[in-house]
């Protein structure tokens, strides 16, 4: 425990906030696009996941910080979650779905994987407002092993998530317009 203590990270600092902001905004993109048009929705996600990822790889290391005993609540339910798939595909529409060859199930296939830009945005979403909803809580180690599990997640999972979701969307608003519904 004292040694926790010693190293437990002071987040005040300018990378830390950068990533919370980031994050608060990746949200407020998805929560606020009802009167967003396919386009303008793409274009706002784009940007947040782009300012999302230089965010998050700017952070602080969290390896000193030993998780292992905090209870970590999830603020994100499965209605949530499937909340903000039907958000993202009913905004995107056709432009959902890509082909990829960057993707874990890759490894059993010859030919690329359909894969769906509100998954991800969905598993990114998940980690991202648990993450901020722990950081309310104001308690150091809480925060620490929230930023810590975050981090952790990013490089194992969602940061490829991201990194996918945004070459999509980037196709998407560099295509010529069509008629929107």
């Amino acid at each position: 425990m004292q040694r926790f203590l010693k190293n437990a990270m002071d987040i005040n600092n300018q990378e830390t906030i950068n990533f919370i902001k980031s994050a608060i905004l990746f949200c407020h993109v998805i929560e606020q696009s009802q009167d967003d048009t396919s386009k303008e929705f793409a274009k706002k996600l784009a940007g947040s996941l782009a300012g999302l990822y230089a965010a998050t790889i700017a952070l602080p290391s969290y390896d000193e910080v030993e998780d292992d005993y905090i209870d970590l609540e999830c603020k994100v339910t499965e209605a949530m979650y499937n909340s903000v798939v039907q958000i993202v595909s009913d905004k995107l529409g056709a432009h959902d779905d890509f082909l990829t060859v960057d993707h874990v199930d890759m490894q059993y296939s010859d030919t690329p994987i359909v894969v769906h830009v509100s998954e991800d945005i969905a598993d990114i979403y998940q980690d991202v407002v648990d993450m901020t909803h722990r950081i309310q809580s104001a308690d150091n180690a809480i925060m620490c092993a929230a930023l810590k599990e975050s981090s952790d997640h990013f490089h194992e999972f969602w940061g490829q998530c991201l990194t996918r979701s945004l070459g999509a969307l980037h196709s998407f608003i560099s295509s010529p317009d069509e008629e929107e519904d």
